[in-house]
């Protein structure tokens, strides 16, 4: 792995902890205050269509942030070299990126739909509109499961091989398996969410709060430990 594979995987993970953070400042910002769909999903409505600018954003920024991930998961197979434990991070980073892209796709196309089509509507049929963005929202819903638990896979991976070849600093290794761990918490969550316990959407909140910072973390010094590699990843004595 030459130097230009080491620039390439500092820039993208840096820009890929720096488009998280901007999207999720611009999606929670414009989220709070946001009126329930019951019992007015005519204001919930208007709601939407006043901060679709601001949504759409986000939502592209997010999904320039997980081509950023595709992008890191090919570096990342490159320095740590073939091998069932690369391929394997390799596998789940893409397929979190691919999940990532098509659940901000479909928060646009939902969200787009309402922003569009929902003004001046009748009640009759703004519960028309209102029960189909229900099943995208299903759809919405487990798109963001199979990120989260892909992503979790990925990190969990980069973590082990860190550890095995110490080719990069241990910690990280170490913060790679923390992430796994929240992503796990946050899946954890939504089943939570499933089941109607009360407290979900505040632990929820947390565990996003505290996941958003651990990916900051992570991207930052993924980034600065492979561009201070200098592309080649050194050999040691792999851990029990």
């Amino acid at each position: 792995m030459d130097t230009e594979w080491a620039r390439t995987g500092r820039a993208f993970a840096w820009t890929y902890g720096g488009l998280l953070i901007a999207a999720g400042v611009l999606v929670t910002v414009v989220s709070v205050g946001i009126p329930p769909t019951q019992p007015d999903l005519a204001k919930h409505y208007a709601y939407v269509r006043q901060m679709w600018p601001e949504l759409y954003v986000s939502f592209l920024l997010f999904m320039a942030a997980f081509v950023c991930l595709i992008v890191i998961a090919v570096v990342l197979r490159e320095f740590f070299g073939r091998g069932i434990r690369s391929e394997l991070m390799y596998a789940s980073f893409l397929a979190a990126g691919v999940i990532g892209t098509l659940w901000m796709l479909s928060q646009i196309g939902s969200a787009q739909v309402v922003a569009r089509d929902s003004a001046g509507m009748s009640p009759q049929d703004l519960n028309i509109l209102g029960a189909s963005s229900s099943i995208w929202s299903g759809v919405i819903n487990w798109l963001q499961r199979g990120y989260l638990l892909f992503a979790s896979l990925g990190t969990l991976w980069t973590g082990r091989l860190v550890l095995r070849q110490r080719s990069l600093p241990v910690g990280l290794g170490w913060l790679s398996i923390a992430l796994a761990v929240f992503y796990w918490l946050g899946l954890a969550n939504l089943l939570l969410v499933d089941a109607g316990v009360s407290f979900a959407n505040e632990l929820g909140s947390l565990l996003v709060a505290l996941g958003a910072v651990l990916a900051l973390a992570w991207s930052g010094w993924l980034g600065w430990a492979i561009g201070r590699s200098g592309g080649q990843p050194r050999t040691s004595r792999p851990v029990a």
